[in-house]
């Protein structure tokens, strides 16, 4: 997941103009007038009204908040055993990644009130309030031990394969999952010092969480729901008020004195708050003014999914460089590095990636150490890339590579392939959630109950449709007795010895999961999110003394073949930054060389050559190689897939039951933010009729918006020739009772 910088914090629809600042006070003072005597008042159900009014009322809509879901009921919460102790476990959920993804100091954020009108104070960081925007409560740090069943922790797991115990990350004040705090040091771009900041980490957009009869169920390394762009307009929203609204600043003061415990000079506060204020409406203004001269606008992201690589590219090769006082660039051709956000997906389940040959959607990311630190850099870790100074070198950053390599181990594990016993192989680190664990929180509920005849059966049509692609299952002994030669844990499978492939690659004395790919035109699915790293390109101030082709090359031995385009692709551009901002973290820390290759790991920070390949071509008479592009998107094994929804990677589909069938039939709109979850058809509880409204704040889904498509990876026609079967069709249409059958297994993975 990843976010973007100080203009980001008020986007989407904001216009931070004078005359609207007035009109909306004007209005507030009638609006209270008219309430008075009433304890609390929203204005979201006010901004609902006004944007279906035009002019000055619909521009004063768009400074107030949008409607949040209203609050789900949860009686119990209950954590799902996956592998790891609770105190691991709550160490993912919170140590810092070295990031600053909120723009106020700490103290600010737990000062800070929601956007709405209020008699009373009402906190910012509410649990309720955050619970609306997607995000899992968690214990204070105060609080915690090894089992705090309010929030879901019960004793910990039997059978944990780590010895390591995690220590206590700081969360006195029990912030969401997810939430991080960034201790206060030296800014490495400007040398000041900073204050305590919050930051979000990987847990924030991977960690999952499904509601069923007012229980929550909760699993690490699943998709969030969070709605990020949302977030970032609510901080934008409240800053701005505590400015506007006098009783807002005296309550933002008041709360600060009791938080430090000492009196605060008002004048001095004040002007920090303009001053913040400030930077982000001009940064706002600014990438407002980018995307105009564009002729484009960002996508609406939601509930759930997140354009993460264009944030990524956004922060790292845009906000990186503005001047931080004054937020110019020191050059205008880094303007065209700003992108709008077009390409958003599902966050995808993160259990068993550490094994993954090629990680994200695409394949594109082969090292894990650059594939977590690049993630850092987008969620804004603070990082040098204007100029080195005095103290102040190239690439030096606030990340912490110590934490973000542990965070790695943690959900490696072991290597399966370590012991000599060949028998009963699994992964040892984050495991996936298993049906039956939820199961058991629902016995006797029928909708939660397992038919062992269709799991046979359905066993059985998954070796005929979703093997090629998704492989043997991870944990299916029956699977592997009846098959034993197709097993996921074979070294070779005898489908893929055919092609000259192996199933399992091993690089450095550790092994991998050679993930199948296939070209995007083959498989069908929305192509957006599969352009964003083949045909973006971005401009490298010289100073920064990246050439990233032939440093990838030069370090690692990629052997990428030449382009001759003006500007470098993104991706080998962030990887190039991304590695030697590693090799600066290594260089300050002094790293000894064997805790700089613990880290690292064997696999090299290379790009697919299935993605990136060269090819030869006639120019002038001469024969040259360049750089051709044919972009992937890989398949993942199933385990866990029941807690995946929405699915395919844009989360267009809403249930497993609408992926199996043909891809006209599925739902062209959805509503999307809700956990309520639907075990009968596995995903997102559906609409009544297909034209119904979505309940208040939640995402209305599209599928016919750019991003959005739900095509391909379809089961239609009656070709049982996969050789013979069109772009986007897999295999031929299922009948009910296929339908059924293989849903009931895909719920046993």
């Amino acid at each position: 997941m990843a976010a973007r910088s100080f203009s980001s914090w008020v986007s989407g629809r904001l216009r931070w103009l004078p005359h609207i600042i007035s009109l909306l006070v004007a209005i507030v003072f009638v609006v209270a007038a008219l309430v008075a005597g009433v304890a609390y008042f929203a204005p979201e159900k006010l901004r609902d009204t006004a944007l279906k009014i035009k002019n000055d009322a619909n521009l004063v809509a768009q400074l107030l908040p949008a409607t949040l879901p209203a609050p789900s009921k949860i009686d119990s919460s209950y954590w799902l055993p996956q592998n790891w102790s609770s105190r691991q476990r709550y160490w993912f959920h919170h140590a810092s990644q070295g990031t600053a993804t909120i723009p106020v100091p700490y103290r600010w954020f737990l000062a800070l009130e929601r956007p709405e009108l209020s008699v009373r104070y009402t906190s910012l960081t509410d649990n309720d309030y955050l619970r609306r925007l997607g995000f899992i409560p968690s214990p204070s740090s105060k609080d915690f031990d090894a089992s705090s069943p309010a929030y879901g922790y019960q004793e910990d797991a039997k059978g944990v394969s780590s010895t390591w115990t995690a220590s206590t990350p700081d969360n006195a004040n029990g912030l969401p999952v997810g939430f991080a705090i960034l201790k206060g040091g030296v800014d490495p771009t400007t040398g000041d010092f900073y204050e305590d900041q919050i930051g979000l980490t990987c847990a924030a957009c991977h960690t999952g969480h499904l509601e069923y009869k007012n229980i929550s169920i909760r699993y690490d390394g699943g998709p969030a729901m969070v709605n990020l762009s949302e977030v970032e307009r609510v901080i934008g929203l409240s800053i701005g008020y505590t400015l506007i609204l006098p009783w807002r600043f005296e309550r933002f003061a008041n709360r600060l004195e009791s938080i430090e415990g000492r009196s605060i000079d008002r004048k001095k506060l004040r002007n920090d708050l303009e001053l913040a204020f400030q930077k982000i409406k001009k940064q706002k203004a600014a990438n407002d003014s980018l995307l105009t001269a564009q002729g484009v606008t960002n996508l609406d992201e939601g509930f759930g999914r997140l354009d993460a690589l264009n944030r990524i590219g956004n922060q790292v090769f845009y906000t990186n460089f503005l001047d931080p006082v004054t937020g110019e660039l020191p050059d205008p051709l880094l303007k065209g590095n700003f992108a709008r956000n077009d390409a958003p997906v599902s966050f995808p389940p993160i259990w068993d990636t550490p094994y993954f040959l090629w990680a994200q959607y695409d394949a594109s990311v082969l090292n894990e150490l650059v594939r977590n630190s690049g993630e850092a850099l987008g969620v804004s870790a603070k990082i040098n890339m204007r100029a080195p100074a005095q103290g102040r070198p190239l690439f030096e950053s606030s990340i912490h590579l110590s934490e973000i390599a542990r965070f790695e181990e943690l959900l490696r594990g072991t290597d399966p392939f370590s012991s000599a016993d060949t028998s009963g192989k699994k992964f040892n680190g984050l495991v996936a959630p298993r049906w039956k664990d939820a199961q058991d929180r629902f016995q006797g509920d029928p909708a939660w109950a397992i038919d062992e005849k269709l799991v046979e059966k359905g066993r059985d049509l998954y070796r005929s449709h979703c093997f090629e692609c998704h492989r043997g299952p991870v944990n299916d002994p029956a699977f592997d007795a009846k098959w034993p030669e197709d097993s996921f844990w074979k070294p070779e499978n005898p489908d893929r010895s055919a092609k000259g492939e192996k199933n399992w690659v091993e690089i450095g004395g550790r092994h991998y999961f050679n993930v199948a790919q296939l070209p995007v035109t083959i498989i069908g699915t929305d192509r957006q999110q599969s352009n964003v790293l083949t045909t973006r390109r971005v401009h490298l101030p010289e100073a920064l003394g990246l050439n990233p082709i032939d440093d990838l090359n030069k370090a690692w031995g990629c052997g990428l073949p030449a382009d001759n385009a003006a500007n470098p692709l993104f991706v080998l551009a962030l990887m190039d930054v991304v590695g030697k901002t590693i090799d600066q973290w290594n260089l300050v820390n002094n790293s000894s060389e064997n805790t700089k290759q613990q880290m690292w790991g064997p696999r090299k920070n290379c790009q697919n050559p299935r993605a990136y390949i060269g090819a030869r071509v006639r120019r002038n008479g001469k024969e040259e190689e360049v750089l051709a592009l044919e972009p992937q998107y890989r398949a993942r094994p199933l385990d866990g897939v029941w807690a995946t929804a929405p699915y395919l990677h844009n989360g267009s589909v809403p249930t497993l039951k609408d992926m199996l069938l043909p891809q006209g039939r599925r739902p062209s709109s959805f509503c999307v933010g809700s956990r309520k979850f639907d075990p009968v058809n596995v995903g997102l509880v559906a609409k009544v009729r297909a034209n119904d409204a979505c309940a208040a704040g939640l995402t209305d889904f599209n599928v016919a918006l750019l991003g959005n498509s739900n095509r391909g990876h379809s089961f239609e026609g009656k070709e049982t020739d996969t050789t013979k079967l069109p772009p986007g069709v897999i295999g031929p249409e299922l009948t009910d009772a296929e339908r059924r059958a293989l849903l009931e297994y895909l719920k046993t993975l």
